[in-house]
């Protein structure tokens, strides 16, 4: 009677062990490798490293996703995020909502239809996500963070930022343009307000907003904020011809899901009204 009593207890307590054993898995699943090429590994948090050599494979709360020379990986977040891991460059999954930049040149998209508080942590910033679309830049070379739209909360991790900026002439340079040819006594008031505008003005503080069209460099707590200049676009030109239509799907989805939660909304107005 105590013998079968045991087993029963075994027995159950495997399925108990098996059953949250596999919510547990489920419950660390952050995403999805959809796209691939060359080398490229999941490294997870015991160290154990896979080969990705096909797309998707799940990625799990604390793996790291590594691209070699020459290869580049794509990866679909449950948060709303998309990411292009060009070669060299490191992405470590954290808890929901979370990413650590360790190296390399990655480019990222958010989805604006998920609600809550989204990060992004790198060796010089912790970057605040809302809706955007950035790169961000750890190659050895330089250290930033170029943004293509939206806004990027920017923190520092330690001491305050010593912000260096210039002040943007694309107004008067548009109208020099349409003028100048016409006008060539414009010329001289032209580089007298060019020089004033261009004078740099330096700022300290913890934290600041990157707005878009704008490339901020991180030199230790030296910052320089400058336009995207046209190697940049030609980054993200050949980041978003990387991903394809991975992209443009993820991009579509983005949308339906943003105009079925504006006619729910819409839907839960008139019923109040009503």
């Amino acid at each position: 009677m105590l013998h079968g009593s045991f087993k029963h207890f075994l027995l159950v307590s495997t399925i108990l062990a098996l059953i949250f054993s596999c919510r547990s898995l489920a419950e660390d699943i952050r995403g999805e490798v959809i796209g691939v090429d060359g080398q490229v590994y999941i490294i997870d948090a015991e160290g154990e490293r896979e080969e990705v050599e096909q797309p998707s494979v799940i990625v799990r709360e604390m793996d790291t996703i590594v691209t070699a020379e020459g290869g580049y990986a794509i990866v679909r977040f449950s948060d709303g995020a998309f990411s292009v891991l060009n070669e060299k460059s490191r992405l470590r999954v954290e808890k929901t909502n979370w990413l650590s930049h360790l190296g390399g040149r990655i480019y990222f998209t958010f989805s604006k239809v998920f609600s809550g508080s989204r990060h992004i942590k790198t060796r010089f910033a912790t970057l605040g996500i809302r809706g955007t679309t950035f790169i961000v830049y750890d190659d050895g070379s330089r250290q930033g963070v170029a943004l293509d739209e939206g806004l990027l909360e920017i923190e520092s991790p330690g001491a305050s930022f010593e912000i260096h900026k210039q002040e943007q002439l694309k107004e008067f340079e548009t109208f020099r343009q349409q003028v100048l040819q016409q006008q060539r006594e414009l010329q001289q008031e032209y580089e007298d307000y060019k020089k004033q505008l261009e004078q740099e003005f330096i700022e300290y503080r913890d934290r600041f907003t990157l707005q878009s069209d704008q490339f901020v460099q991180f030199d230790g707590t030296r910052v320089d904020q400058v336009l995207i200049d046209d190697d940049i676009k030609a980054d993200f030109e050949n980041f978003e011809a990387i991903a394809g239509d991975l992209l443009e799907q993820f991009r579509e989805q983005a949308r339906q899901h943003r105009e079925m939660q504006q006619d729910e909304h819409e839907l839960d107005e008139d019923d109040f009204y009503e």
